[in-house]
């Protein structure tokens, strides 16, 4: 802790002279005109009142290069009334667009799009995101200093009017729709440009290369001639219905489910989120993975309830040790949903610099009469430009026959300081989680973790440590390799462990390449050292090249080392691989083809050693893009293991197709096949959705399941017909 400390201190002392690097609040101002007058969002741009704004004309690239000029000009206008942000961009370009979907939500940064984004609060640490493709293709996203995500939906308006030598996008955001501060005149904001014909992402407020366009921490000053205020749309209720038919070994079974969701404005920055019967029958069913590991694989979050304001639980812990997951919270090990009888969350900011978020949610196993409540708080306290400090509670308590059981608990509590230059380049964290599972865990029950970056344009590097110990239980939570399975026994013993990680990259820009954007040379290493005794118990070491072109297209190398002692048989294959140490080398090959084409191919390629044996892995796909309606994608993944007697040889295949057909920009169908022997399962999941008004939707979804080695018999099937209404009071 010295050291860390130390580190801390000296960065501290870095901070002040890294402060001006970043001065794109100071330097890049608009100052917004509020207009009394009717504008139609219809894409023309021909309202008067768009002749009283300001024009911004100039953006940067950010990407392949930055601080230069785009090839494709893009002019915008902005404007306000009482109660909305209305956006204006011309989007000079070729008729020859590139679209590749329809789809709500498909913002991916591979078709022609432009991007709104705001933050409202000023506090870098979250914000909203609003884009339009060029076909009028519509995807909102919550942002925060970690990520993006798309799943987040909300009513906003937009239109798209193409030209043979532009397109021009229209948006009327409401305020309504978002969380701000209704005593501040000065929000944050940038835009982007995504122009993949000629491969650039530009800007208006510059953003370097090394960092996503979106990074927020680089956005300029949007000025409003008044404080907005917020008016109305306090409450929104989402209430659905559906019917629902079921097969499986134990029968058949219709029901009809009713429920719904509401959003409460507590204040215009924080937010109550309630949900009741929740019903997240229309989400799509997980994509399968090939698992050659001994332990569990993470899935990402799909149901939207646990989306908006997430990252205010999420990442504390190092990599996908996280003692918040929240697909804990009705959905059981395998993926099947456990009835939520109710939910109540409350997330947004209590100031500037602090945000806050609690929860209680309530499920209920109506079979067994069992059940779970789960409840958390968390906080970020965010401190100077981008660092902050953040705490976190939570605690799972078991429901029998209509009680808490006091028996039946798990809780965490902890906290982590991350420090951040303002540029980004420079980071470095430390954290502790503590867990509380009764008297006979109350020793090794807790994770430390921290680590230290370097983000540079050219050298970048990372060191994180972690320690877990072997009572640390996560109820709420995802660790990755806590639980080690004992064949011999039929047990699962848990081994505390301690994981030291590390990366080098460097990055090489060829001026006068004219087929190389950029070249990518690297090395990381992973190292775990197990707490029991047994010592070391895996080193992985990986030497990478990566070749990435101006056609879009990438050429990947790696190089791969894999110690492993295990200190259990392996069930890989039959019978079981022995206790001992494995140092294994592998080498893999991957090409993905030109993004923008019609027809997209990429393969993968390893061979090296695999435990006593020898591993040969190819993956490819190849997809068909009927522009902009559709996509069609094939996809196979076979693994063959080859094992000296008497161990036999193990040959895994998964397989996919996927369709989506999009009618227009309100009416889409998204079919998936997934052929998977290792979990001896072929999964066909047919969606159709309507999206009949805004935020409203009609979906019919089809799910079934047959078993591969008893020649497809049937496992499991529904078919779900839902309903659901956005109402604003």
């Amino acid at each position: 802790m010295k050291v860390l400390s130390f580190i801390l201190l000296v960065l501290t002392g870095i901070y002040g002279r890294v402060w001006s690097q970043n001065t794109n609040d100071i330097d890049f101002v608009y100052q917004l005109t509020k207009t009394t007058e009717n504008i139609s969002i219809d894409g023309s741009g021909d309202d008067k009142a768009w002749q009283q704004a300001e024009e911004i004309s100039k953006f940067v690239l950010n990407a392949p290069i930055d601080n230069a000029p785009p090839d494709k000009n893009t002019r915008v206008k902005l404007l306000c009334d009482d109660d909305n942000l209305y956006v204006l961009a011309v989007c000079f370009d070729d008729p020859d667009h590139i679209i590749q979907t329809l789809r709500r939500d498909g913002f991916s940064g591979d078709s022609d799009e432009f991007a709104f984004l705001i933050d409202p609060v000023g506090n870098r640490a979250n914000g909203y995101g609003f884009g339009v493709n060029a076909m009028g293709a519509q995807t909102e996203v919550i942002l925060s200093a970690d990520d993006a995500d798309a799943s987040w939906d909300n009513k906003w308006y937009s239109a798209v009017m193409r030209h043979p030598d532009k397109w021009v996008v229209e948006m009327k955001i409401p305020l309504k729709s978002i969380r701000f501060k209704e005593d501040i005149t000065a929000w944050r904001f940038n835009m982007g440009r995504m122009d993949p014909g000629s491969n650039q992402v530009s800007v208006w407020a510059p953003v370097p290369r090394q960092f996503d366009f979106g990074d927020i921490g680089y956005y300029g000053t949007l000025r409003w001639p008044e404080a907005p205020r917020r008016k109305g749309g306090k409450i929104s209720m989402i209430p659905f219905v559906s019917i629902r038919n079921d097969k499986d070994e134990n029968g058949k079974e219709t029901s009809f489910r009713a429920g719904g969701d509401a959003k409460v404005a507590i204040t215009p920055s924080l937010n109550l989120d309630l949900t009741t019967f929740s019903d997240f029958s229309q989400v799509e069913v997980d994509a399968q993975v090939t698992n050659l590991t001994r332990f569990n694989i993470f899935f990402p979050e799909r149901r939207q309830f646990f989306i908006e304001n997430s990252d205010i639980f999420n990442n504390f812990g190092l990599g996908a040790d996280q003692v918040f997951y929240s697909r804990t919270i009705g959905l059981n090990r395998q993926g099947q949903p456990i009835p939520i009888l109710y939910g109540a969350r409350l997330t947004g900011n209590i100031s500037e610099n602090l945000r806050v978020g609690a929860f209680n949610m309530q499920t209920h196993d109506e079979k067994q009469s069992l059940g779970d409540n789960f409840s958390a708080f968390a906080f970020q306290q965010r401190l100077w430009s981008r660092s902050r400090f953040r705490g976190i509670l939570l605690n799972r308590q078991g429901w029998l026959d209509g009680n808490f059981d006091k028996t039946n608990y798990g809780r965490n509590a902890g906290g982590d300081f991350q420090f951040t230059t303002k540029d980004g380049k420079i980071s470095a964290s430390s954290g502790y989680i503590h867990s509380f599972k009764g008297a006979d865990f109350d020793h090794s029950n807790g994770q430390y973790y921290g680590g230290f970056s370097y983000n540079g344009q050219r050298f970048r590097t990372f060191i994180e440590w972690q320690h877990v110990g072997k009572n640390y239980y996560t109820d709420m939570g995802f660790n990755t390799r806590l639980e080690n399975y004992d064949p011999e026994n039929d047990r699962v013993v848990r081994i505390g462990y301690t994981n030291l990680s590390s990366n080098i990259d460097y990055y090489t820009y060829p001026k006068n390449s004219r087929n190389v954007n950029f070249h990518w040379s690297g090395m990381e290493n992973y190292v775990f050292v197990n707490s029991d005794g047994t010592g070391l118990n895996e080193w992985y070491t990986r030497i990478r090249h990566f070749i990435f072109f101006k056609n879009t297209s990438a050429l990947r190398f790696r190089a791969n080392n894999n110690f492993v002692r295990l200190i259990y048989p392996f069930g890989i294959t039959s019978p079981n691989l022995p206790k001992g140490d494995y140092n294994m080398s592998e080498f893999n090959v991957q090409y993905n083809s030109d993004n923008r084409k019609k027809w997209v191919y990429d393969i993968f390629a390893v061979y090296g050693q695999f435990f006593n044996g020898i591993k040969h892995t190819y993956r490819g796909g190849v997809t068909y893009r009927v522009q902009p309606w559709g996509n069609f994608r094939v996809g196979v993944e076979h693994n063959d293991l080859r094992f000296p007697a008497p161990y036999q040889d193990v040959k895994i295949t998964l397989g996919t197709f996927r369709a989506e057909v999009n009618f227009s920009t309100s009416v889409f169908w998204t079919t998936f096949l997934q052929y998977n022997t290792q979990q001896d399962n072929f999964n066909i999941n047919s969606r159709l959705q309507y999206r009949f008004a805004p935020m409203s939707d009609i979906f019919l979804v089809y799910t079934d399941n047959y078993g591969i080695e008893n020649v497809f018999t049937n496992k499991s099937r529904f078919v779900v017909l839902k309903l659901n209404y956005w109402l604003t009071l």
